[in-house]
């Protein structure tokens, strides 16, 4: 049950494998269960940690999407 709060539907494929910063995917990004490092830029953290601004930022963007308007313009 939803009270006022809003649910937005984001695909989690590849989110453990992309960096957000340079939005690089690579499935060698991702070492190990905890280590992941970007092939492209060479960032280096836990690989949770960079799953979630990833995926939130994806919910972000389709939150947006659905707000604007498809309506034309009246003059």
């Amino acid at each position: 049950m939803s009270v006022g709060v809003p649910l937005v539907y984001v695909d989690p494929a590849y989110t453990s494998q992309e960096r957000s910063g340079c939005q690089h995917i690579e499935k060698a990004n991702r070492v190990d269960q905890a280590r992941f490092i970007c092939r492209e830029c060479g960032v280096v953290a836990h690989a949770d940690r960079k799953r979630f601004p990833r995926a939130a930022h994806r919910g972000q963007t389709v939150w947006n999407v659905g707000r604007e308007s498809r309506a034309p313009a009246t003059p």
